[in-house]
């Protein structure tokens, strides 16, 4: 698979019926009668069902059972956790409007009385019900695809490499991270137009797609691309690497056609490993990135791998600073929101505002290549108040569309609470932007609390009293006081990932996990799990009655327009 692609149609619609009396599936299908459009499978059982659904396809479910049985049981978010895109219909002749509404938040499509059924109403329900997952399909197509290029996109490419490298302990998998971009190509851009850059980025697609066979492709910024190559533990993960970049840079190395002219624009490859370097997605992807920046101080179509001597630069801090400054006066950064999801309702409910370096050369920087600087330099104060008025402009979008999306989380710094015009900038931003502070919510670390404890709680209770909520983020990974916790207006804990990410692994972290979650019920706070990224992790926080998760098996941080389309599809 080299992009996100369509999912093929298939000629007939597969209905899977669940009932308990043979003569209700014979009802169905006799109501359906000898039409070739439909294959009907039957199950007497929720579990045989639910056994089928893991080995066939199917495109619609008849669900034939009592439906109070269905909710008291959990049956609907069963089939959802099986297939979460699975249209489900509920046939019960004793279903009032309080139940219907019960059935339909608990994600089922439709229901229909069983004795009153004819023919031309199952139709319509049938048509509706497809016709809608046929529209989701394509929205969830779009929000993966590229426009440009009509490959993945960066939320795709997330997606992808999470999976890959959950493959590495599941299947032994080994993973190469490929990251190509065009050398010089801003100047291009300037020179010869967006319009010429455009062809030159869908060739060099097109060029980067004919080379694989099968490796996953991505677009991951304007002219940057993201391959994803996966090898089994037996095989020589560098040298096929090599073998494969071998195969790419004759591609690139050609003259590309815009107009009257043949533009020569050398590409740079940088690679990483996976396990070897790292097996953190956000690690790899900045090696990779600092493997292609070095292999650009080579002349012409060049690559290199990942060396940690040789691409950790001593002189960073030193150089960066400046930049710090520069970025912040030309409005380079920005803001991507990762959704936070409901577990009640599988609704958003929210977002963390996380912040983003869009660099004129290095395209997007990763918060771990500056955050430590802008802490260290005290360049993280006005870098904080700007996340802050940049969320609240954001925020105001957010209800002239009117969108319901409960509260928006911005990370606040141990260095803020220095400044003692904290409150007082605040405010200020908070009435400027016109923002409502019962939807802000200040995420705080332990580092924070304990800085100036008196001061910390002082500041707190100001901004409490302006209805604004704070969190406290990695619980767990500091020096907590729970003494501290219960003086403080602190509404909720983030579980921290590390956590999390050991639940089905360590006996250990599941028994945090689970101390943490039953802590703050008894607190009467919410809790959030950070950094969930498989199934498993997120069925085992629903058994322990979290509130509420994020993570890449829900979305990456997205830009704002990402998440807006999210809302509006929420």
């Amino acid at each position: 698979m080299q992009s996100a692609q369509r999912q093929p149609n298939e000629s007939s619609t597969r209905l899977l019926i669940v009932a308990r009396e043979q003569q209700t599936s014979d009802r169905i299908g006799q109501l359906l009668g000898p039409d070739p459009g439909y294959e009907l499978l039957n199950c007497s059982a929720v579990d045989q069902a639910l056994r089928l659904l893991e080995r066939e396809r199917v495109d619609l479910l008849f669900l034939c059972l009592p439906a109070g049985e269905l909710l008291e049981n959990a049956t609907l978010l069963a089939f959802k956790r099986c297939n979460s895109c699975l249209p489900i219909i509920v046939l019960d002749d004793d279903i009032d409007d309080f139940t219907g509404r019960r059935l339909l938040n608990q994600s089922a499509s439709d229901h229909l009385p069983l004795r009153k059924l004819t023919t031309d109403t199952l139709q319509r329900a049938i048509r509706y019900v497809i016709g809608t997952k046929r529209q989701d399909e394509e929205i969830d197509y779009l929000r993966h695809a590229d426009p440009l290029t009509e490959i993945g996109n960066r939320q795709y490419f997330y997606r992808q490499l999470l999976e890959s490298l959950a493959r590495i302990d599941s299947d032994n998998r080994r993973v190469a991270l490929i990251t190509v971009d065009l050398d010089d190509f801003r100047q291009f851009n300037n020179s010869m137009g967006h319009s010429a850059g455009d062809d030159v980025v869908k060739q060099l697609s097109q060029r980067l797609k004919s080379a694989l066979d099968g490796e996953i492709l991505a677009r991951i910024g304007g002219d940057e691309f993201a391959i994803i190559f996966e090898t089994d533990q037996d095989t020589d993960l560098r040298a096929a690497t090599k073998e494969l970049i071998g195969n790419l840079m004759m591609r690139v190395c050609e003259p590309y056609r815009t107009g009257e002219r043949d533009p020569m624009l050398p590409s740079s490859i940088g690679v990483a490993f996976a396990p070897e370097h790292s097996r953190e997605l956000d690690a790899l992807i900045r090696q990779a990135s600092q493997a292609r920046q070095r292999a650009k101080q080579i002349h012409g179509c060049s690559y290199a791998i990942f060396e940690a001597d040789k691409d950790s630069d001593p002189a960073t801090q030193i150089t960066l600073e400046p930049e710090l400054w520069a970025a912040l006066r030309q409005e380079q950064f920005v803001l991507f929101y990762q959704p936070r999801i409901d577990l009640r309702t599988g609704k958003i409910i929210g977002a963390e505002a996380l912040m983003r370096w869009q660099h004129p050369e290095r395209g997007l920087v990763q918060p771990d290549e500056f955050i430590p600087v802008a802490e260290k330099t005290g360049l993280i104060v006005p870098m904080g108040y700007w996340a802050i008025h940049r969320a609240g402009l954001d925020m105001r979008r957010f209800r002239e569309a009117g969108f319901r999306y409960g509260s928006i989380g911005v990370n606040l710094s141990f260095r803020q609470f220095k400044d003692d015009f904290l409150t007082r900038t605040i405010r200020r931003i908070i009435d400027k932007n016109e923002i409502d502070p019962t939807r802000l919510e200040f995420e705080l670390t332990e580092t924070a609390l304990f800085s100036d404890e008196a001061h910390v709680q002082s500041c707190l209770k100001e901004l409490s009293e302006l209805g604004i909520d704070f969190s406290l983020d990695d619980f767990g990974t500091g020096y907590s006081s729970f003494a501290l916790l219960q003086k403080l207006p602190i509404s909720t804990l983030k579980i921290d990932k590390s956590f999390v990410a050991g639940v089905n692994q360590s006996k250990d972290d599941e028994e945090i996990v689970r101390a943490v979650i039953n802590l703050a019920h008894n607190l009467h706070k919410k809790v959030i799990a950070e950094g969930v990224e498989n199934k498993a992790q997120l069925e085992f926080l629903i058994r322990h009655e979290c509130d509420q998760v994020q993570g890449y098996f829900f979305s990456p941080p997205v830009p704002v327009e990402d998440f807006m389309r999210m809302l509006r599809n929420n």
